[in-house]
């Protein structure tokens, strides 16, 4: 009887450390691939995200404390509507160095050696978008030529830039950072000061 209490006590212990059927029990390796899939699925927003740039909050309070008042604001992922295969190919790579992109970007625009920033803006009924240059406190200057909701921005640093200003090639030396604003697959241009104003130059068709 004893033999017997013994051979099932020692049974249901054995089963109770086995792993069930079909299941491999958990390693070192499991661990780093599920931090992996964290890290990715972090990164990979989606165009209906709640995403928020780390300077959006900056920028729309300068917005708002211009003479643009509270019509403006930084457009985000959930307004841009992107369709996830762009999303996921364009922007998702460019966020882990650049996590203001697509919609944010700094440097010094006008060349005066203060920090400056750019923004895609739209208005209150999200119908019309703008590039937003925040030059600082109540200093805002709106850029509305050929702006659209997938525009995408980026800082070109000093340098010479060769593009079409109309009908002409023309190369331009940039005294501060440019503003790229980019549309993916279709064109691109710059907006660079000139003395004392911002002009453009068209770099992709």
């Amino acid at each position: 009887m004893r033999l017997l209490v013994f051979l099932a006590a020692t049974t249901l212990l054995s089963c109770g450390q086995s792993s069930a059927p079909g299941k491999k029990e958990k390693g070192p390796e499991d661990n780093v691939k599920s931090t992996t899939d964290t890290v990715k699925t972090a990164l990979s927003q989606t165009a209906d995200s709640s995403y928020a740039t780390p300077d959006e909050g900056t920028a729309n309070t300068a917005l708002q404390a211009s003479s643009q008042g509270n019509k403006w604001h930084v457009l985000n992922d959930k307004e841009a509507k992107w369709m996830k295969d762009a999303f996921d190919y364009f922007i998702v790579p460019k966020r882990k160095t650049a996590p203001n992109y697509p919609y944010i970007t700094k440097g010094d625009f006008n060349a005066d050696g203060n920090p400056d920033m750019a923004a895609v803006v739209t208005d209150s009924l999200k119908a019309n978008y703008r590039i937003a240059i925040i030059l600082g406190p109540g200093n805002v200057k709106l850029w509305e030529e050929d702006i659209m909701i997938d525009a995408a921005l980026s800082t070109v640093p000093p340098s010479t830039i060769e593009g079409m200003d109309g009908e002409k090639t023309k190369k331009i030396k940039l005294k501060g950072d440019g503003i790229n604003i980019e549309y993916f697959e279709k064109a691109s241009f710059v907006l660079y000061w000139d003395k004392s104003s911002f002009k453009r130059i068209q770099t992709g068709d």
